[in-house]
C-alpha cells in the first residue's frame, strides 16, 4: 500500500483553520511542542499567497500536534497538524540574526 504524509499548519491566533499544506511521500521531521516554528515565504491557503521571506519571517511555536492515520482510495495517509501561535520574540543568533 502506498502512503502519503501530508502536514498541515493552522494559525491559533485567527480562525483556526489551515494556512499552509504539505505533501510528500516521505515522513516530515519530528517537531516538538514549544519548538520554533518559521515562515519564510510558504504560499498560503485560500489565495492568501506568501506573506514572509526568509529576510522577514512571521515567526511561531508549536502550540499542539495531532496525527491523524485513515486510508483513502487505497493510500495510507498519515496526516500530521501543527497548531502554531505566533512568536515574537528575538531570532536566535544561530539562524544569523545578531
Amino acid at each position: 500500500m502506498k502512503t502519503q504524509y501530508i502536514l498541515e499548519l493552522c494559525d491559533t491566533s485567527g480562525q483556526h483553520k489551515p494556512i499552509a499544506r504539505f505533501e510528500s511521500d516521505l515522513p516530515f521531521m519530528p517537531v516538538a511542542v514549544g519548538e520554533r516554528f518559521d515562515d519564510t515565504g510558504w504560499d498560503r491557503l485560500g489565495g492568501v499567497g506568501k506573506i514572509a521571506s526568509p529576510v522577514l519571517p512571521k515567526q511561531y511555536t508549536v502550540h499542539s500536534i495531532k496525527h491523524l492515520v485513515c486510508v483513502e482510495s487505497g493510500v495510507l495517509v498519515l496526516r500530521y497538524c501543527l497548531n502554531l501561535e505566533p512568536f515574537h520574540g528575538p531570532s536566535s543568533p544561530v539562524w544569523g540574526n545578531e
